[in-house]
């Protein structure tokens, strides 16, 4: 039995040392992949304040452009306002024109303040025709479609 119990001393000392060293193994990288945060880490704060800066040239130059583009356009429109009005051009037929043909318009540019105006369609839209039949209480005005709608509200007109 004694030799029992050395044996038993003996691999138990054994699986004490493969368990210190597997600690030791398993410590080693957990310090490892803790180096590895922190050095990434380091490099995500690094990008983001690289990215920062970057972001507040390209505001500084925006803001920029937007100023340059404001005075560009105040100095426009005072050179607008100070310029006379231009006299309509005469229809004399420029030398080698054909007889009896107009010369071609020269296209001014649309001042940038004022927007374009929007045409007027010749029939009025799905959604015009919608607003016109709840205004006048048609029932299942929704489902109907442009025809229908157009139908319905000929026959309700008052007469």
């Amino acid at each position: 039995m004694a030799q029992n119990d050395k044996k038993n001393d003996a691999s138990k000392k054994t699986a004490e040392k493969q368990a210190k060293k597997a600690l030791a193994r398993a410590e080693k990288s957990v310090q490892a992949a803790h180096d590895a945060v922190r050095k990434s880490s380091k490099k995500l704060r690094k990008k983001a304040l690289e990215l920062s800066k970057e972001t507040e040239k390209l505001a500084a130059k925006h803001a920029k452009a937007a100023r340059k583009l404001e005075s560009a356009s105040k100095k426009a429109d005072a050179e607008a306002a100070a310029a006379p009005s231009a006299t309509a051009p005469t229809e004399t037929p420029e030398a080698g024109a054909q007889p009896g043909t107009a010369p071609l318009p020269t296209d001014a540019p649309l001042p940038l303040d004022q927007p374009l105006p929007t045409p007027q369609p010749s029939t009025p839209t799905l959604i015009h025709l919608r607003e016109q039949a709840k205004a006048r209480k048609i029932v299942g005005y929704t489902r109907m479609n442009k025809a229908d709608l157009t139908a319905a509200l000929d026959s309700s007109q008052p007469s």
